[in-house]
């Protein structure tokens, strides 16, 4: 994993460009093309016909993998979809759901949740939080899964972020995230670093670092899948869960 540099830089370029991916409905802003949209997550294994959202809200969708695909959700689940961007995956999730099932979606992009807000108006479950995940603006063992996909490796302070999550889950509850992970060496980032962090790239981690930091947070059990190489990344899914007696 790269060495973290100016934390605070990382997470204000992150507001900047996702804001940014916002106004224009697509993550496609650059000459470099990013997977997205609706095509990706039908490849990834997402039914997207069950969710009636415009074409504005599926380009801004460039996930990693499909987390809620590695786990069958319970209808009374209460679900943290984090970094959940324009709440694709929270919308799925909320499919599975009946009262008092809910889904919480938290993002720090005030723009992307208001996207969220807009186009989930006929999912009553889904609700959305601004917050960073770092720092859970939730009360501890209130949560039966957390999921995030493409949203764990913005984050710079990936053993803080466990511990939160380990802490507002109950005993007996699930972490699925998707994200990039580091298989190969890499070429050490200099210029761009927040550019490359941003798109998941700079801030992934390999098996053996998630094997330590899923270990010294206290989960009882975990699995990481490899799904997919991109050269010296590889998407992943790492289902997780914290024991039933905490």
């Amino acid at each position: 994993m790269s060495t973290v540099r100016a934390p605070e830089n990382i997470k204000a370029h992150i507001q900047k460009l996702y804001a940014k991916l916002a106004a224009h409905s697509s993550v496609n802003i650059s000459s470099v093309p990013i997977l997205c949209g609706e095509e990706l997550a039908r490849a990834l294994g997402y039914d997207t016909s069950l969710l009636p959202i415009p074409q504005k809200a599926w380009s801004l969708f460039a996930g990693c993998g499909n987390p809620l695909g590695e786990i069958k959700l319970e209808q009374h689940w209460t679900v943290l979809d984090l970094g959940c961007g324009v709440g694709i995956d929270s919308q799925m999730a909320a499919l599975a759901l009946q009262p008092p099932g809910k889904v919480m979606g938290l993002d720090m992009t005030r723009e992307l949740l208001h996207h969220a807000k807009k186009y989930s108006g006929f999912h009553s479950m889904c609700h959305w939080v601004t917050g960073d995940g770092e720092y859970l603006p939730l009360r501890s063992e209130c949560i039966d899964l957390v999921t995030a996909n493409g949203s764990f490796n913005l984050m710079p302070h990936k053993e803080k972020a466990l511990e939160e999550i380990h802490r507002v889950l109950k005993p007996g509850g699930y972490l699925s995230l998707a994200d990039l992970i580091a298989v190969g060496e890499m070429e050490p980032i200099v210029e761009g670093f927040e550019e490359a962090w941003s798109w998941c790239v700079a801030g992934a981690l390999t098996p053996g670092e998630y094997d330590g930091l899923i270990g010294s947070t206290g989960f009882m059990w975990w699995e990481l899948k490899e799904k997919e190489g991109y050269g010296p990344l590889a998407a992943a899914n790492l289902l997780a869960q914290k024991s039933p007696r905490d």
